[in-house]
């Protein structure tokens, strides 16, 4: 069987009983540096997985018979690794174990209920930013060519009431989350690995 585990937002602490499980019960574990350093104690085989994804995907194929286990940040469907591996692999020996994604938990965060929530990424593609900004609330995956200095240009451009939520490094030690306008988010230098959220001004 072939599990794909989501791990969380990153603390350690958020992996759930079942994900934990099977990563331990698994001969193979395979996942980013980042993801694989946060288990521990684990007895088997460790691959890492960077921008070698059909490496990866003929190496899983052809062991199949093996006890896979390839683990993402967060919740694996929402822009994860888990699309990719759902197109390419037969979903009889494909299990997709759910984690808490760093959406679900800024959302607890900043107390708003996740309701009528659109959700998108930046990641590899050029948003279209009209079509998301006419969203009450708004919850975007970032990458490092679009954040907020750019969301916040693009709302700013289009004159509209909007605030801004940046989570960097959630669950972890350096956690920070930042409410504001646009025009404050442009006068922060830089944000660490984020996500942001875009809600209606009240």
């Amino acid at each position: 069987m072939i599990n794909i585990i989501g791990l969380g937002p990153g603390n350690d602490d958020y992996i759930t009983k079942l994900g934990e499980r099977l990563i331990y019960s698994s001969e193979i574990l395979i996942g980013g540096k980042r993801n694989l350093e946060t288990i521990k104690d684990f007895k088997g085989e460790k691959i890492e997985l960077a921008s070698n994804l059909k490496e990866i995907l003929e190496y899983i194929n052809s062991n199949a018979h093996k006890q896979i286990s390839v683990i993402a940040s967060g919740d694996p469907s929402i822009y994860g690794i888990g699309k990719y591996l759902s197109k390419n692999i037969d979903n009889k020996k494909l299990n997709i174990v759910s984690g808490i994604s760093s959406l679900q938990y800024i959302f607890s965060k900043i107390h708003v209920d996740m309701n009528d929530l659109y959700i998108t990424s930046s990641h590899g593609k050029i948003p279209d930013f009209d079509y998301i900004l006419s969203h009450t609330k708004v919850c975007m995956v970032t990458d490092n060519k679009i954040g907020p200095h750019e969301i916040s240009k693009e709302i700013l451009s289009r004159n509209l009431k909007k605030t801004i939520v940046v989570g960097e490094n959630l669950s972890y030690d350096d956690e920070k989350i930042t409410i504001a306008k646009p025009e404050e988010i442009l006068k922060i230098d830089k944000f660490d690995m984020n996500v942001v959220v875009i809600l209606d001004e009240k």
